[in-house]
């Protein structure tokens, strides 16, 4: 006589593929960087998000300093900066930066942005940014690694999460960014996503993106887990 009772993976859970409970498994055998299936979709993930990030900086930040309009308003404020008298270099550069802006769809524009801190603003040394960045990438590197071979949704989410960090550690430790040739902005994060009139006060980019949505994936995937855990203790 067939049995009703759910059938279990190799971990000792119930089978369901990516489902909450397989990140629990305590089985070497069954961590994810054994698995080649998952290996891929993990790296695949990372580097279509990553070149998504940097392209879309490199070919917006293109386009909008060599706009003839926008450069040639760029250049009205940087003459009358410079009637003000003498200026730090970084900021006149800033501001004239900020001059390249241009709507794009709807409410939603681009806007020529150089941060050197962090989200929402805030502003943190660079090496302690820098080294925090690396930390965090060790640490996705790592809970995928012993993740379950079969949670693709966690897999899914640490690739963005990755992908986000790493592309933003590049702007960090790579970028330079100089509006009609004048003082070169380096090593601040290229942002050009201006949703401000949507009430979204902060310039951001593909790779802050990549973040909330890999950090918003892994917290659905903790409350699902724990609605789950609940559920045997219920029934009980």
């Amino acid at each position: 006589m067939a049995s009703n009772a759910p059938a279990k993976s190799p971990a000792g859970g119930s089978a369901k593929a990516g489902g909450a409970k397989a990140v629990s498994a305590t089985s070497p055998s069954q961590w994810a960087f054994r698995s080649i299936g998952a290996v891929i979709l993990f790296v695949s993930v990372t580097a279509v998000s990553l070149a998504a990030d940097l392209l879309s900086k490199h070919y917006v930040f293109e386009w909008l300093l060599n706009d003839p309009v926008l450069i040639d308003r760029a250049e009205q404020v940087n003459r009358l900066l410079q009637s003000q008298g003498p200026d730090n270099a970084q900021s006149a550069a800033r501001q004239v930066l900020g001059c390249f802006q241009k709507d794009v769809f709807w409410r939603v524009k681009f806007s020529l942005s150089a941060n050197p801190g962090v989200v929402f603003g805030w502003s943190l040394p660079r090496w302690a940014v820098i080294i925090t960045t690396i930390v965090t990438i060790g640490l996705v590197g790592l809970f995928f690694a012993v993740s379950h071979r079969r949670a693709w949704s966690v897999h899914l989410a640490l690739a963005c999460v990755l992908a986000g960090a790493l592309g933003n550690l590049y702007d960090r430790l790579c970028s330079e960014v100089a509006p009609l040739a004048m003082a070169p902005i380096r090593y601040n994060v290229r942002d050009f996503i201006d949703c401000s009139k949507l009430y979204y006060p902060w310039v951001f980019n593909v790779a802050d993106v990549m973040l909330v949505v890999g950090v918003a994936l892994l917290g659905l995937h903790w409350l699902m887990d724990a609605r789950d855990r609940r559920a045997p203790a219920k029934a009980a």
